[in-house]
């Protein structure tokens, strides 16, 4: 199961935990885990979050695939240009 790494203001969905474990093939899939599980939690990264992949920063990562192996940190969202 990929790892999920929440920021500070998204731990109150999860009773304060900072690291989750849910399953998806694709970030969005797992936000949907992470919003069954957490209810609020995935209407809330959908709506402002962009996500470390593996090391990689995406702005918009609904789509990018996942393993079982996958580390995501969910980040402030970025912006500017």
């Amino acid at each position: 199961m990929p790892t999920i790494h929440l920021m500070t203001h998204h731990r109150p969905f999860t009773g304060g935990e900072a690291v989750v474990k849910v399953d998806g093939g694709t970030v969005g899939a797992v936000i949907d885990a992470l919003e069954e599980r957490y209810p609020g939690l995935g209407e809330m990264l959908r709506a402002g979050s962009s996500a470390g992949i593996d090391g990689e920063v995406h702005a918009e990562p609904e789509y990018v695939p996942v393993s079982p192996d996958t580390t995501i940190y969910f980040l402030a969202p970025l912006v500017g240009g």
